[in-house]
């Protein structure tokens, strides 16, 4: 639900909730909810109320912020195409809704704009990632490799070659020993559940993945998963590499800086002991995914392993 006092009756009760329907998961609606907060906040009104030079002001805030380092170009795109989605959404059905005529998507027109830097993000977009979780549902071996590319930010090869025994339950949470990293890896708590649905049903082996005979994954497997799934979910052929780098674009996106992210995506060469039992309070892993207000739901049914 959009919690801000400019939003109305109408866009809070009615608009809002059909709008997010087709969202799989919190994941996809939570990013969506913050950025058409954000921008009813800084306009001071109810997005019903706003226009084209409501739009032009928070899209010229966006890139102050950019140049002040406090924004990635990804992140500034990443708002922009939110919002226009959902102007859009609102502009479909004006007449249902009993908008006024004179509403209309006011940030088709900075979509220009974006062209240029989008050419260098190495991420998903959100909505793309959500399709692609929906779509593995029925998998839940590819829908686990994917959680650990996106929420964990383990390479296709550090994924390969773990082994049960690198999963790790602390006092304050899930550690994985991912390939050469000097530090555990934090796994948040919806990856957690993804992991311990799969772990239930996998077949026993020596690594955490294994194909019909039993042997260890190799990268390419994770590479044909995501030529099928992206297919399958009607979106660019994007790569695990891709899916992973989303990782960090959704931790920069909701706060987390560049030490924290740095820490997530394992380039850090501090050495943690690790013993049962001890907390890593000072973990800043921890602390830059629970900036994230975003999550992945553990597939529905009873999806396969395979």
């Amino acid at each position: 639900m959009l919690e801000t006092e400019y939003a109305s009756v109408k866009l809070r009760d009615d608009i809002w909730p059909d709008y997010v329907k087709h969202f799989k998961s919190g994941t996809t609606a939570a990013s969506y909810r913050a950025d058409v907060q954000e921008f009813m906040e800084l306009c001071g009104k109810d997005f019903l109320d706003t226009g084209e030079q409501d739009a032009e002001r928070y899209f010229q805030y966006l890139k102050k912020k950019m140049k002040e380092n406090s924004l990635g170009a990804q992140t500034v795109s990443k708002k922009i195409r939110e919002l226009h989605s959902f102007a859009g959404f609102i502009e479909k059905h004006r007449t249902a809704y009993g908008i006024k005529e004179g509403f209309h998507d006011s940030f088709s027109p900075l979509l220009g704009a974006l062209k240029r830097q989008e050419r260098f993000a190495g991420s998903i977009p959100v909505e793309h990632v959500d399709a692609l979780f929906k779509a593995a549902e029925g998998n839940l071996t590819a829908y686990t490799i994917f959680t650990l590319l996106y929420r964990v930010s383990l390479s296709s090869t550090e994924i390969t070659a773990l082994r049960p025994e690198d999963l790790t339950a602390y006092d304050d949470g899930v550690y994985a020993a991912a390939g050469d990293r000097k530090e555990p890896c934090f796994v948040p708590g919806d990856a957690v559940e993804v992991l311990e649905r799969y772990m239930e049903k996998r077949m026993p082996g020596e690594y955490l993945f294994s194909n019909s005979r039993g042997r260890k994954l190799n990268v390419m497997y994770i590479s044909r998963l995501m030529k099928k799934y992206t297919l399958m979910a009607g979106i660019p052929c994007y790569s695990a590499q891709a899916l992973k780098n989303s990782c960090a674009f959704t931790l920069f996106a909701y706060g987390a800086g560049p030490q924290e992210t740095a820490k997530q995506l394992g380039i850090t060469v501090t050495q943690i002991r690790r013993y049962s039992g001890r907390s890593y309070r000072e973990n800043m892993m921890r602390k830059a995914n629970e900036l994230v207000k975003l999550k992945v739901e553990p597939p529905g049914g009873s999806s396969s392993a395979s």
